[in-house]
């Protein structure tokens, strides 16, 4: 089993294992997805057995190396329902103060002088694009420099997102678009109708701090470097883009993007250290 294919499969189980606990302490609504977390956890055991017999197929190779992306999205959704497990109070708060003590202002406040349609569209834009890069990078690791650093590029991400899903539950945040409700930014077009839909469908109260999508922006930095000058200078811009959405959009305080980056420097560096110890 891979490692990626390791983490998927033992977070999914302590996290599950929470939401039963959390059930009885809270009556947890999420209990539902316990026998759903059995079968992502089956499904994950018979992977290896089916890279075998499918070695000689490129593309169904890819999938089953990147699928623990598709897990890391369930363990994103089975925190968000523990967001409140140790019955902490949001820190909100908290973390708006750090920023006016980091930054001497609030970033999020700050922001709205420059609000404007076309600008929305513009950040907008690059926050939907973040979800299909993840994937296209993968992809182009797997072509240009084979399943061993498509593993590591996944790893990386995986090691990330679930450091930012415990810290979800150990220091539970709203985040600015809740906390500071006046400040939604201008209304956009295609783009901002999109990720009004992503908000309504995949988002919850709970998940700021710290920003799991600049984590797994830093990653992806790191790893567009690795594909490739021009993979590097077509990716990197589009983060870039994407870190300074995350507070345009209301999504996330600023520090919550410096302790994303943090926490994916810190995840590529670990796995780095992993795979050069077992070369």
């Amino acid at each position: 089993m891979l490692l990626s294919e390791k983490l998927v499969v033992i977070s999914t189980a302590i996290f599950s294992f929470m939401v039963i606990v959390d059930f009885f302490l809270h009556e947890n609504k999420s209990i539902y997805l316990v026998p759903l977390s059995l079968l992502i956890i089956l499904l994950f055991f018979l992977f290896p057995s089916w890279r075998q017999k499918l070695s000689n197929r490129p593309v169904a190779i890819f999938i089953l190396f990147a699928f623990p992306l598709a897990g890391y999205a369930y363990l994103y959704k089975l925190a968000g329902s523990l967001v409140h497990f140790l019955s902490q109070p949001w820190n909100d708060g908290k973390l708006a103060s750090f920023d006016r003590l980091i930054f001497g202002l609030s970033p999020n406040l700050a922001i709205t002088r420059y609000y404007h349609p076309w600008l929305t569209e513009l950040m907008m834009f690059a926050y939907v694009a973040y979800l299909p890069l993840v994937v296209i990078l993968a992809y182009v690791l797997f072509r240009h420099k084979g399943p061993e650093q498509l593993e590591a590029y996944v790893f990386s991400l995986g090691i990330a997102y679930v450091i930012c899903f415990v810290i979800f539950i150990l220091v539970p945040a709203a985040s600015p678009r809740f906390y500071f409700s006046d400040n939604q930014p201008a209304n956009g077009y295609l783009f901002r109708k999109l990720m009004n839909l992503v908000e309504t469908s995949g988002q919850y109260q709970g998940g700021s701090f710290p920003s799991a999508h600049c984590a797994a922006g830093t990653v992806m930095i790191i790893y567009a470097w690795r594909a490739g000058r021009k993979t590097f200078l077509i990716v990197s811009p589009l983060i870039l883009f994407f870190f300074i959405s995350t507070v345009y959009g209301q999504f996330h305080y600023a520090v919550d993007v410096l302790a994303g980056i943090f926490v994916g420097l810190l995840a590529a560096l670990v796995v780095k250290a992993k795979f050069s110890l077992e070369r």
